[in-house]
């Protein structure tokens, strides 16, 4: 499969659900001002947590209150993220949507939901140590690199774990595995996922800056553009790529 015709499959199915796609895209839009309460900082049309923050500014009730927001989050992520792939996988089989498909969406909610809680503890654990004890001495912007390409690395790990889990229903474990197979079984359409990627966010926020000298709240529609637009189009393309092993689909 060419690179086009992978960005056409993927512009297909994202267009032929779009009303679906945008509907079951909301919960992201929700977690969106949950994230605001939080120690953050907005770049690239996300949301970050300043992990230097964490520790330092909250107290024992802004911790469980931290606490509970990253759950809710992450539910109404694993949710949004289940949801958009299962309607994909459902599109390329060329059936609607059924029982069965809203009992895969209530599955893989659950399994993504271990997965990705999984990937925060460990990235917020090992940023944590890293600033508190500063790494044995190594400064705090060698700490931050750490920390950052740390968080990359697993990031990359999981890229492919909701596809595993809404199409092959794979176990938490087994999904992460099969995310790391297919990164490397599919290494080239994972490097133009990542640039393809990184063209839509720097072009949304550089888009948003330049309204931003017009519209004060212009960073926030960034958000709401990468929520509702951006990263569902990024699933189903990430859909398209793990489905290329199955030639009849």
């Amino acid at each position: 499969m060419t690179y086009r015709a992978l960005l056409g499959h993927a512009f297909h199915a994202f267009k032929r659900n779009l009303n679906l796609i945008l509907f079951l895209s909301i919960p992201l839009l929700i977690s969106l001002p949950l994230a605001f309460f939080l120690p953050n900082f907005v770049s690239l049309s996300g949301i970050f947590l300043r992990f230097s923050s964490v520790g330092l500014d909250l107290s024992f009730l802004d911790a469980l209150f931290f606490i509970v927001l990253v759950l809710v989050s992450l539910v109404l992520f694993s949710f949004a993220i289940a949801a958009i792939n299962v309607v994909i996988k459902s599109q390329r089989r060329l059936v609607k949507l059924n029982g069965e498909d809203l009992a895969d969406i209530e599955t893989g909610t659950f399994k993504l939901f271990y997965i990705y809680l999984l990937a925060f503890t460990v990235i917020f654990a090992v940023n944590l140590l890293l600033f508190e004890h500063n790494v044995q001495g190594i400064a705090f912007i060698g700490a931050r690199s750490i920390g950052m390409l740390f968080a990359l690395i697993v990031s990359l790990i999981v890229l492919f774990a909701p596809q595993a889990v809404t199409i092959d229903d794979l176990s938490v474990s087994q999904a992460l595995d099969r995310s790391i197979t297919t990164i490397f079984r599919h290494f080239n359409f994972f490097v133009f996922f990542l640039l393809f990627a990184g063209v839509l966010l720097i072009a949304n926020t550089v888009l948003f800056l330049e309204l931003g000298k017009a519209i004060p709240f212009a960073r926030h529609l960034s958000l709401v553009t990468n929520a509702l637009i951006i990263l569902p189009f990024l699933e189903a393309l990430k859909t398209e790529i793990y489905l290329s092993k199955y030639k009849l689909l």
